[in-house]
């Protein structure tokens, strides 16, 4: 007879877990969305195209945000490894995995910087 409690006691458990597993994905979609409208205002703040196509969790198949015909994919952590960082005076990080092409890591105002100054000309 114990053991049957015990047994109850552990579902009841897992749902509570359950549910609040589910209130935890909810808010890192949220915080993914609050970057994605953040991405979007700050390209308007450079006068450059951009549109937010992950609406109401109906995921876009080629990307979170259309800058400019382009698409971008927008990832939130509480914390970025810490050697994709710059440091010292460096302006960003450029880095690779093996059999894979070399990617940067800049500041996103450069990256804006930079997109305007080249869709001018």
């Amino acid at each position: 007879m114990a053991n049957i409690k015990q047994k109850t006691r552990t579902k009841t458990q897992n749902r509570r877990k359950k549910s609040a597993n589910v209130r935890r994905g909810r808010r890192n979609r949220q915080r993914g969305a609050e970057l994605q409208r953040q991405l979007v205002r700050m390209c308007k703040e450079f006068d450059i195209e951009a549109f937010n196509r992950d609406r109401g969790g109906a995921n876009h198949e080629k990307g979170d945000v259309e800058i400019q015909g382009k698409y971008y994919g927008c990832k939130r952590r509480k914390t970025v490894p810490r050697w994709i960082l710059p440091e010292k005076e460096e302006v960003g990080v450029v880095f690779r995995g093996d059999n894979m092409k070399p990617m940067i890591a800049i500041p996103l105002e450069h990256f804006l910087l930079m997109l305007k100054i080249v869709t001018e000309e």
